[in-house]
C-alpha cells in the first residue's frame, strides 16, 4: 500500500486544482490539470509494464531504489515503449497550447523537459522513498518532451484553421 502512496497524495493535489478551476469557470484548465493526472497515472504508480524485448540489453545501473539509464537512444531502448512515450504525452502538448494558445516552439519545447523531468524525477524521488520500482531513463525525458512538441504543434495548426479552439 506504501507504494501508491505518492500517486494518492498527487490524485488529491490535482483533484483540489480540478475543483479550484471548476469554481472559476476554467474548464479549460481541468483538462490540462487531468492530463497531468493521467500522465502521473501511467508513471508514478508501483504497476511496470515493458513494452520491449530487449531490456537486459540496455546499459543501466542500480541507485537509489530504481534502475537507471543514463545513455540515450541506445539500440535495445529503442523499442515500443519508447514510442509509446511520445504518443502519451502528446495529448498533454496539445492541452498545453489550447490553455496557453499565444505559446510558440520555444515554449512547447520547455514545457516538454519541464513534463518529462518532473514524471523521471518523481518516478527517481518516489524509487528511493518508497521503492516505486520504476525506471529513471534519460530517453523517457526526450520522447514526453518529443510527444508535448508534437501535440503543441498539432494544436496550433488546428488552432490557425479553427478559431474556436483559441
Amino acid at each position: 500500500m506504501i507504494r501508491w502512496l505518492p500517486f494518492i497524495l498527487v490524485s488529491l493535489l490535482w483533484a483540489s486544482l480540478c475543483l479550484k478551476d471548476l469554481l472559476a469557470h476554467r474548464y479549460r484548465r481541468i483538462w490540462w490539470w487531468l492530463g497531468c493526472w493521467g500522465l502521473n497515472a501511467l508513471t508514478w504508480t508501483p504497476i511496470t509494464i515493458t513494452l520491449g524485448s530487449s531490456v537486459g540489453d540496455i546499459s543501466s545501473f542500480e541507485w537509489a531504489g530504481g534502475t537507471w539509464v543514463l545513455i540515450p537512444l541506445q539500440r535495445a531502448s529503442i523499442d515500443l515503449s519508447f514510442w509509446a512515450n511520445i504518443v502519451m504525452t502528446v495529448p498533454q502538448g496539445m492541452l498545453f497550447q489550447f490553455n496557453w494558445s499565444q505559446s510558440r516552439w520555444h515554449r512547447w519545447l520547455l514545457a516538454g523537459l519541464a513534463t518529462g523531468l518532473t514524471l523521471e524525477t518523481g518516478q527517481a524521488i518516489f524509487n528511493a522513498g518508497v521503492h516505486l520500482g520504476r525506471w529513471v531513463d534519460i530517453n523517457d525525458v526526450l520522447t514526453n518532451c518529443l510527444g508535448v512538441v508534437i501535440g503543441a504543434a498539432c494544436m496550433w495548426e488546428l488552432q490557425r484553421h479553427f478559431r474556436w479552439l483559441k
